[in-house]
Order: C-alpha cells, then structure tokens, then sequence
C-alpha cells in the first residue's frame, strides 16, 4: 500500500468517522430533549379538538412546539380546512382513548395566547411526547412559537422521520404537490396559498430597516419584527444570500406578494440549531 494511499484512506476513514459520530451526537441530544423538563400536573383530558387542540377540564389547550392541519370552522370564521385535519385530529384522539385519557401537562415559556388558551407540551404516563409523537408520525410540523422553546430538537428531529419516510403529510406533498401543502416553491405560491406553509426558495436580499429584519425570496418576503431581533444573529441571516432555504410560519398575501412573519431562528432550516 502506498502512503498516498494510506493517507487518503486514512482521512476517508475519519471523516466518516467523525459524520456517524455527528450524526449520533445529534440523535442522541434530540431523545434527550423528548423528556419532561419541569414537573408535570397529571389530568384527564376530555378530547382533541383538532390536530393540536385538546380540551382538558372545560379549557382549551394548545400543543406547542407544532403545527398541525386545521379543521374547518364554518361557525363566526367560516375558514376552510387544510388537508388531513380530521384525519389528525382522529389519530390524536385514539391516542388519548388509548391511555384512558390522562395527560401530564408542562408548562414552557409563555402559558397563555392572546385566545385565552393555556399552551402546553403534553406526556403519556409511559413518557411518551404527545407532540413528538404528533410529529414523527406525520400528522403534524414542528414550528416554534410564542417564545416557547423546548423540545425543539426533539420536535424537529420527528419532523426528520417523518419527511424521510414520507408519512402521511410528507407523502400528501410528494403525490400532490398542486395542493402546495405543507411545503411549496415560492415561485409557485398563489393568491390564495396563506395560512400556515413552509415555503421552498433562494434569497434574493436581505436588509434591514428601523423596524424590520428583512429576507426577500422572489415572489416571498420574510420579515422579522424589532421586538424579536435578539433572536437572530443579523451576521448569519446576511450569510444566507444566494442559497436555497426553508422558511415556516403563517403566510398572508399583501399589495401581490406574499409574506411570513417569523420570531425564531428555527423558522429558517439553515439556521435551525440541529442543521
């Protein structure tokens, strides 16, 4: 064997090395992050009212950490449902059924939105993470929040499995992708294509102004409120200039384009902690 050989095998073996060693580090961190962190309040929930809406004792709480499909709601808003809702809000509902209906509840940064709804991380008595398992599962996206940041690795790995085994949502976007649901280009987004996207395109500009962080795809602009620019580093969003990313988070069309307000760095996939 010659040593120019020897060397290059050498470095291959370590370089691969130090990826499954990357690779397990960061599995091993995401399980971690699915466990409880703070002291759970043990109650019975009476049933889902949606994908990521459970009533528990007369109150309505929130599933954090996730987004899943809305059902219609053809009473006082009269909006339209997205894709599989019912069909993820049936799953989360066997999933209560089946272990008697008891839930612990954790409590993150923020407990209440501005709908008078409690926001909470729930558990099994098996420890198992209702939100974790929402994800992986493919009935619901992680998407970070209201300030409320736990378990995000642990949401945003379950979102990995459920992307590359193509489950339920994922495989919803892969055979239909007209629907542009869950994930769509920007360069082909439509008028009426608002609500809750992540949304596929190359970055055209970044500024800022007195109020605004601001990321311009081509037909997309993402904008990043004053309040919220402790939360990014300006330098790593001037980086992202001429690449491909990922942006989530709740669309809305405005004077012919479209737009997403984001408050945290994991709205963006290149600036998501686990990538």
């Amino acid at each position: 064997m010659t040593l120019n050989h020897l060397i290059k095998t050498t470095q291959f073996s370590l370089s691969a090395l130090l990826g499954l060693v990357l690779l397990t580090s960061a599995t091993t961190v995401a399980a971690d992050d699915c466990a409880a962190k703070n002291t759970l309040t043990w109650v019975k929930a009476t049933y889902a009212q949606s994908g990521d809406m459970v009533i528990i004792q007369d109150g309505r709480f929130k599933l954090i950490g996730m987004y899943a499909p809305q059902i219609p709601r053809e009473y006082k808003f009269n909006t339209p449902g997205q894709p599989l809702a019912k069909e993820a809000q049936l799953f989360l509902n066997k999933l209560l059924a089946n272990n008697d209906m008891k839930v612990g509840v954790e409590y993150d940064n923020a407990k209440m939105d501005k709908f008078n709804r409690q926001l909470a991380h729930l558990f099994l008595e098996d420890g198992t993470n209702v939100q974790k398992k929402m994800i992986e599962s493919g009935y619901a996206l992680a998407y970070t929040s209201e300030g409320n940041t736990l378990h995000q690795n642990c949401y945003f790995a379950a979102e990995k499995v459920a992307r590359d085994n193509k489950y339920q949502l994922w495989d919803l976007a892969e055979k239909n992708p007209n629907l542009h649901y869950p994930i769509v280009n920007s360069t082909d987004l439509r008028k009426n294509d608002d609500g809750f996207r992540i949304i596929r395109g190359k970055v055209e500009k970044v500024d800022k102004s007195s109020n605004n962080y601001i990321i311009n795809l081509d037909t997309t602009g993402i904008r990043i409120p004053k309040q919220n620019w402790d939360n990014f580093d300006y330098a790593d969003l001037k980086a992202l200039a001429g690449k491909e990313i990922e942006v989530r988070g709740i669309a809305y069309f405005y004077k012919g384009s479209m737009f997403v307000v984001i408050d945290n760095v994991n709205a963006i996939n290149l600036l998501n902690p686990l990538n």
